[in-house]
């Protein structure tokens, strides 16, 4: 009886923290910056390729900015605009201002999806794509965003 206990318990344990309130995000938003690695672990250095030649390049592991800080979402036939919240407008601020003439990259899903060189300070919290995503995943960030907002003003 005691060992049926215990395991049952495991089992609900197992898996309660699936349904504790916090769902992972169905969408994963990035943006990294390109490294040296000098001086770095391999552990917070991570090898990507960069589309579409190819070029492989070291980027930070810990992303300067992602999903949890998306308050908008606008996507036109130029592209997809993005805007991130004041902590998200200050990580970015930094990051642009503190690494020119590296590749900032832009991944979503684990995937590159812009990559470009970091040639002027980004201060406006707003990053530009300067192409459109698919619907759905347009639709999966502004989800997020639209989350991220409800959260704020709860708090």
């Amino acid at each position: 009886m005691r060992w049926t206990c215990l395991l049952t318990g495991l089992l609900l344990l197992t898996f309660l923290p699936a349904r504790a309130g916090h769902s992972p995000p169905k969408v994963t938003f990035q943006v990294h910056v390109q490294t040296t690695g000098e001086g770095q672990s391999s552990m917070e250095a991570t090898t990507i390729e960069i589309p579409p030649r190819g070029e492989q390049i070291l980027i930070r592991t810990l992303p300067e900015v992602s999903e949890g800080q998306i308050i908008d979402v606008q996507q036109d036939a130029t592209g997809l605009r993005i805007r991130f919240n004041h902590t998200g407008q200050v990580d970015l601020s930094a990051v642009t201002a503190q690494n020119q003439g590296r590749i900032l990259v832009v991944m979503v899903d684990g995937q590159v999806i812009y990559a470009p060189m970091i040639d002027t300070q980004i201060t406006n919290g707003e990053l530009d794509i300067p192409h459109p995503l698919p619907p759905l995943l347009v639709q999966l960030l502004q989800d997020v965003a639209k989350k991220n907002v409800r959260q704020a003003a709860r708090t």
